[in-house]
């Protein structure tokens, strides 16, 4: 079973192939919506939003929220400062979180008891399987939407894309405080979804393939 809902500014698909209890997919997509009223940057009640305008102290922010600004310094640490949370002037840590997010929902369905299932979300995926399923994964051309640069086949791993040729120059350069464009798309193949967000975010910002060579287990395709 397959269902999609729009959450986080984006559709999101979740399939699950030997699954037809739709409370499994309200479980996950429920997660997605947790995560999104506590580190979206637009909902003025969320707890990104209250602490940006000073309505929250550091000391006073969740368990979570804490959690994650641990793992985005982490983060900047292992990329030179190029994958950062402050990328914008002010702390948002919504590149880190999507990545996170889909690890999450991986999560609740393995949770359940599945171990085959594939997450889409904004051009992030998780793949996973526990049989002799594989996931065939397009990796969209940059200067053609309407052609697929490279078909990636995986039963156990992730793909992270970033490009300015969805939404714009959105993707800053942490170092410059410019929008990078360097690079077209940048797509990062691995093991963990968490991971190859970052290295994807990080590559582009910096247009640089030398992020990724102390990362083994993850390769990158990348467009000029």
């Amino acid at each position: 079973m397959r269902k999609v809902e729009f959450i986080m500014g984006m559709p999101i698909t979740v399939d699950i192939p030997s699954c037809d209890n739709e409370r499994i997919f309200e479980k996950v997509f429920k997660r997605f919506r947790e995560i999104d009223s506590r580190f979206s940057p637009y909902k003025k009640d969320s707890e990104l939003f209250k602490y940006q305008r000073g309505e929250i102290e550091e000391k006073n922010l969740s368990i979570e929220f804490k959690k994650i600004m641990a793992a985005c310094k982490k983060a900047a640490e292992e990329t030179n400062g190029y994958f950062s949370a402050y990328f914008s002037g002010k702390y948002d840590p919504t590149g880190y979180v999507k990545g996170w997010a889909i690890s999450e929902a991986g999560k609740v369905i393995e949770k359940a008891g599945f171990r085959t299932y594939c997450i889409g979300a904004g051009g992030d995926i998780l793949a996973r399987s526990n049989s002799d399923k594989v996931w065939n994964i397009g990796i969209q051309e940059p200067k053609d939407k309407t052609k697929i640069l490279e078909q990636v086949s995986i039963s156990n791993g992730a793909v992270a894309t970033s490009g300015n040729y969805e939404r714009g120059k959105h993707i800053i350069n942490p170092k410059t405080g410019q929008p990078a464009d360097q690079l077209l798309s940048v797509s990062v193949i691995g093991p963990g979804i968490i991971k190859a967000d970052i290295l994807a975010t990080a590559i582009f910002a910096s247009g640089s393939i030398k992020i990724i060579e102390k990362h083994k287990d993850y390769e990158a395709l990348v467009v000029k």
